[in-house]
């Protein structure tokens, strides 16, 4: 494995479609609105202009005093510059009370995205509110000695908003105004799909007043749930048929609703995850797979969310973080995309280059990397399986079918080639693993390259499929059958 020297973290490159936007500069965001305790409290003065007066030692010290004191900085500058209101902002963000294990907990479980800089931030903030942990100040001082100075006044680490839309959210606010603003029934906290369930059993129509709501059989696994005889109504594809809807006699705590209420519901319900179409499927079972080979999403939600150490949540949750990042396929400037092999040097595309942010955070918290969870062999045929079906629904069973043709216009016609690129890096992180374990692997795999790369590099011919290339999933595929480790395709959940 290639080493990589460590460096302070900087700022997240912000991108479009993988180009670097903006020249380079951080994420701009609205300032936020800064509590009154803060404000009001005795600021701590400084005999500078601004943050631009001061050493970058000096810079650190004094950020880190703000923000283990929870104190705001103020300058002898009468017109407040955009670093020193940055910075002043950056304090808060670093010493925010709101940011806890809990808020750490939330993000991992549901996998959501900040740059670099907020996740650093959210870190520090639950350090520094734990009040269990003993040597919280040195750890925090140590921490913000690890973040580039420039980050501190140039980029934006706070957060505008805590609660981050989800597509869940969305789902159970709706179904909340339905149930309890319209009916006065008191619904209670929603926030997961075992709560949801609980109330979506309780719904009946007004007429018949037996109709339950269908139930997609997804939804019990997602709430690790049994579900009832009755509502045992599917098909092989989760379908149910016309005229066997579930019925059960209405209930002491049932909730009634109107034909055009309970038809909200459904439709909604229904229309959360479209699990009759079969690219859709596929890209969900695609999703599931980085998520638990990538970030290791299993091994997280069973061990480390239910620790009660906010150092080491802290920890897997910047390393998540690391992981989750947007990839950068562009230089600074939008000027020309980055030469081959010179993808991996940047940090933000590889998870592999350390920070010395992230090697305290480490040594604190006595914990390392992301381990992947289960046996590799079984996830790398789970892995080739799905790029065999992404070839027979995209590519009707045929390679040559999803081959760029040069000289044709509007497009490539090679399907959702970002969900076969995807699958692209599971495999290579699994066989990553099996090489260290001293497995057998797949031989190498080529991604589907966009149209206007192939043509800055020259490189039509390095396509997935050019040139009637093999992948090595296929031949690996075929030795595994032909040993019985694979019997049966059509129980992968696509087909």
């Amino acid at each position: 494995m290639k080493l990589f020297t460590a460096c302070k973290l900087n700022h997240t490159l912000q991108t479009y479609l993988g180009m670097v936007i903006n020249d380079g500069k951080p994420q701009s965001r609205s300032y936020p609105n800064l509590p009154i305790s803060l404000i009001e409290d005795e600021r701590i003065w400084i005999l500078a202009k601004g943050p631009s007066s001061l050493s970058e030692d000096d810079l650190v010290s004094l950020f880190t005093s703000c923000v283990l004191e929870f104190r705001l900085p103020n300058f002898c500058n009468k017109h407040t510059s955009s670093d020193s209101k940055r910075l002043k902002a950056n304090v808060y963000g670093c010493c925010d009370t709101r940011l806890d294990i809990t808020f750490l907990k939330l993000n991992i479980d549901s996998l959501l995205r900040l740059d670099l800089e907020q996740a650093a931030a959210a870190v520090i903030s639950a350090i520094r509110n734990d009040d269990a942990i003993a040597n919280r100040s040195e750890i925090v001082r140590s921490l913000l000695k690890e973040i580039d100075p420039k980050v501190l006044t140039q980029s934006c680490m706070w957060f505008a908003k805590i609660i981050q839309t989800r597509k869940f959210s969305h789902l159970s606010r709706k179904i909340r105004q339905i149930i309890q603003d319209k009916h006065m029934f008191e619904v209670g906290e929603i926030h997961d799909w075992s709560s949801l369930i609980r109330l979506l059993l309780r719904i009946r129509r007004c007429s018949p007043q037996s109709r339950c709501l269908i139930i997609p059989e997804w939804v019990f696994c997602e709430a690790n749930a049994a579900p009832p005889s009755e509502f045992r109504v599917w098909d092989n594809h989760g379908r149910a048929a016309k005229g066997h809807e579930p019925s059960l006699p209405p209930t002491s705590d049932s909730i009634a609703l109107t034909r055009q209420e309970f038809r909200s519901i459904q439709r909604r319900l229904l229309r959360y995850y479209r699990f009759w179409d079969v690219t859709i499927r596929l890209r969900q079972d695609i999703k599931n797979l980085e998520a638990n080979i990538i970030y290791s999403a299993e091994l997280l939600r069973s061990q480390v969310l239910p620790s009660n150490d906010t150092l080491v949540v802290a920890h897997y949750f910047f390393a998540l973080q690391r992981r989750l990042q947007r990839k950068v396929v562009s230089d600074l400037h939008w000027t020309a995309f980055l030469a081959k092999g010179e993808s991996g040097t940047i940090v933000q595309n590889n998870p592999e280059i350390p920070t010395t942010f992230e090697e305290r955070l480490s040594a604190f918290s006595g914990q390392s990397g992301v381990p992947l969870s289960r046996s590799i062999l079984p996830q790398i045929d789970q892995c080739c399986l799905l790029m065999e079906s992404y070839v027979r629904i995209y590519g009707k069973g045929d390679r040559n079918n999803l081959i760029f043709a040069r000289g044709v216009r509007g497009g490539s016609g090679r399907g959702a080639v970002d969900e076969y690129n995807l699958l692209c890096d599971v495999l290579n992180t699994l066989c990553g693993k099996a090489k260290a374990e001293g497995l057998q692997m797949p031989g190498p795999v080529r991604k589907f390259l966009a149209k206007d790369i192939m043509a800055w590099n020259k490189a039509f011919d390095d396509d997935a499929f050019a040139g009637g290339r093999v992948p090595g999933w296929e031949t690996w595929l075929a030795e595994r059958r032909e040993k019985g480790f694979i019997q049966v395709i059509e129980a992968m959940s696509i087909e």
